[in-house]
Order: C-alpha cells, then structure tokens, then sequence
C-alpha cells in the first residue's frame, strides 16, 4: 500500500473508531470491514499509530484497539506523522560526482522541499479527526444505528 493510502486508511480508523468510541475495544476485523482490506492491512498502520500514542490496544480475544486520545487532539498532521515511513519527496541516495546536477541538486531543493513539508503541516496540523467526525456527521446526518 503506497504511503498516501496508508494515510487516507489511518484517518478512516480514527474516524471510525471516534464515532464508534462507545463500543470500548474495536477489532482489526471489523475495521478491516470498513475499509474493505484485509485486517493484517490495519494491524500494520495501527501498529504505527499505537507506537505514536494515537491509539491503544488491549491482547486477547477479547481485545481490541481503542484511540488513546480524544479526537479533539489528534491532528491530521499526528496521523500524517506517525504512518509515513520516508521524507515526503525522495532524494537519491547516491551522488555521482561527474555530474554537475548531481553533485548540487540536494543544495538546489532542500530549500524548498522544506516549505512544502512547512505548508503541509499548516494545512493538516489544525483539522482534528473529531472536525472531520462532525463533519461527517452534518454531511450525512449519520446515526449510530446506521454506522457501518
């Protein structure tokens, strides 16, 4: 799964599991169902947003994963961190020290790699995962009772 799909998946468990906050533990499997992947899928990211405290679990059959915090302080920009696994624009490892745009390019766009990752955080940082639940919410006038 790309990156921008491991974040789009974490943002629908948060939402997911806010809306569903009443039922204490929720299972791989019934998240799973929700995004229509398989629940090792989410054991995967989940285990990313556990190690960033977005979310807790309990073991055993009767477990499940639960969010650690409340909706109102989890950024879309904290779920953005914790499942993203390289730098948001990739720069080549290797140099070759015969070319000229090699030997510089690092120097020619770090500035501005840096003012795009800036932008982003500005823009994710203030939307809250219970923004987005509300939202949803106004949207579709969603009960409970109707939630997948």
């Amino acid at each position: 799964m790309q990156a921008n799909g491991r974040f789009t998946t974490a943002i629908h468990i948060c939402i997911f599991m806010q809306i569903k906050g009443d039922e204490k533990l929720i299972s791989s499997q019934v998240l799973a169902d929700s995004v229509k992947t398989n629940p090792v899928v989410i054991r995967r990211i989940v285990a990313r947003l556990r190690d960033n405290d977005i979310i807790g679990s309990v073991a055993g059959a009767k477990g499940g994963f639960f969010l650690k915090r409340p909706a109102s302080q989890i950024s879309l920009w904290d779920i953005y961190q914790a499942v993203r696994e390289t730098d948001l624009f990739y720069k080549p490892k290797k140099i070759n020290p015969e070319c000229v745009v090699s030997m510089n390019l690092s120097e020619l766009v770090d500035g501005v790699y840096s003012e795009a990752e800036l932008a982003m955080k500005s823009a994710l940082a203030p939307v809250k995962v219970s923004d987005l639940s509300a939202r949803l919410n106004k949207i579709t006038d969603l009960k409970k009772s109707d939630f997948c």
